[in-house]
């Protein structure tokens, strides 16, 4: 309809000018430009109000969503019409659900997505079975990594409590990857916030929203055949351990602090050093060195994030580093 209204008006003007009046042509074409957003506001406004009756609150929010990956020019009155701003910059926040949550009918995925939708104004959508989408105002400021965004600041806040809201929703251990960019180019985010989520952690209750920064190591890993089957040798040999790995993952959150692992494992430290001790007989590294750090963090990483399903078989020869 906009493109038949356009090509009748471009016509007129010109049968109007006579098609010789160059200068009653360029005055008619210069009013014509002023009124396109009106005019064009005037064909979309009522399509969209009947689009509000006809559609479900969840339909029309997985339409925006899709029009601002597009970047379609229809996207601000669509956003108009459920009373969303929209902005220059946004955060792309990939959840990963590690099998798949819902039946190919089952609309538990329109509930969820109208719910969150009401707590938070934000644009989302289920990309696939498995990966649901959301689109946060960001302020367009570089940073690979979304803890940027700091805990202790209000888009922090509002960052961790949507994503925490969904998490508990999908009722299951998710994985978060993040991505900024611009309006224009939210597909390429998008791409990236997709690949970081799939080596991200998988947490029942998130407290690492993982953008490039975070997970660099681990993704370039994954990209390696040959890097990634010796990191999974070295994850057999830790799964013949008792809790080697929710251990170690402790011990670096605490930052090699003996204490504090300690605690928030609710061992006794040397019940800790025992297990430690245990790690670097069975891998040949110790833990606590720059090499142990740079390669067991990573293991433990990858095994948090379900790369290595099967890696509970048999153990394997020991690596050599």
């Amino acid at each position: 309809m906009l493109t038949l209204h356009a090509n009748l008006m471009l016509r007129e003007f010109y049968d109007a000018a006579e098609g010789q009046d160059v200068q009653e042509l360029l005055h008619l074409l210069s009013w014509f430009g002023t009124q396109g957003t009106p005019g064009t506001a005037a064909y979309l406004q009522p399509y969209m109000d009947e689009e509000q009756l006809r559609l479900s609150l969840a339909t029309r929010v997985r339409t925006l969503t899709q029009l601002l990956l597009t970047g379609d020019a229809t996207a601000p009155d669509l956003a108009r019409s459920l009373g969303v701003g929209l902005h220059d910059h946004y955060l792309v926040v990939i959840v990963r659900v590690p099998s798949r949550l819902f039946g190919p009918t089952d609309t538990a995925h329109d509930d969820l997505i109208a719910s969150v939708f009401k707590d938070h104004l934000v644009p989302l959508s289920w990309q696939r079975p498995d990966e649901l989408l959301a689109l946060v105002p960001h302020d367009g400021s570089v940073s690979l990594s979304p803890l940027s965004l700091s805990p202790m600041t209000s888009d922090g806040d509002r960052l961790m409590s949507l994503v925490r809201e969904i998490v508990e929703r999908v009722g299951r251990p998710c994985a978060v990857g993040t991505a900024a960019g611009p309006v224009n180019a939210l597909n390429k985010a998008a791409d990236l916030a997709r690949r970081v989520a799939h080596v991200a952690p998988l947490e029942t209750a998130p407290r690492t929203l993982s953008g490039v920064a975070d997970v660099f190591v681990e993704l370039g890993a994954a990209q390696l055949t040959e890097v990634d089957r010796w990191l999974r040798e070295i994850a057999c040999r830790l799964a013949s351990g008792p809790d080697l790995v929710m251990t170690l993952d402790a011990y670096y959150r605490a930052d090699m602090n003996r204490l504090a692992a300690a605690t928030a494992l609710h061992i006794h430290p040397r019940t800790l050093d025992y297990r430690l001790r245990r790690v670097r007989d069975l891998v040949n590294v110790d833990p606590g060195s720059v090499r142990g750090v740079r390669i067991l963090s990573t293991v433990v990483a990858r095994i948090l994030a379900g790369a290595w399903p099967q890696a509970q078989g048999p153990v394997p020869p020991a690596p050599a580093f």
